[in-house]
């Protein structure tokens, strides 16, 4: 199930971080240990489930895209990059929309820290 309007799940924000996207118009959809075990799908559809809390990394930021085609993607993450450093940042597939945010969220820092490792990544 594909879910087509633009929206960016965002984790570990401040208050201004998040208000600064806010006022380019960016529709944010903040996510918290309180949805954090709520599929990504369940989270866009604004699905209410029960017993959705999860510990999240503190001190972590990541940032989903939803529904950006690769122009706006571009814009949005050079936008976003001039105030906010670190962090992961991804795209909903198909597949990843079945995962759970805290699952998404930790296979991306695992990924981040295997490309550091690597030295493929500063």
């Amino acid at each position: 199930m594909a879910i087509n309007y633009q929206c960016i799940l965002a984790y570990g924000l401040t208050q201004e971080e998040l208000d600064k996207i806010q006022k380019r118009r960016l529709k944010v959809k903040e996510v918290t240990n309180e949805n954090a075990s709520m599929r990504i799908v369940d989270i866009l559809c604004e699905e209410s489930k029960e017993n959705t809390y999860a510990e999240l990394p503190v001190n972590e930021k990541a940032l989903i895209f939803n529904g950006y085609n690769d122009k706006e993607l571009r814009n949005a993450i050079k936008f976003i990059r001039t105030f906010i450093e670190g962090g992961v940042l991804a795209v909903v597939t198909e597949q990843s929309s079945k995962w759970t945010f805290k699952d998404l969220m930790e296979h991306l820092i695992e990924e981040r820290e295997w490309y550091k490792a690597k030295g493929q990544l500063k």
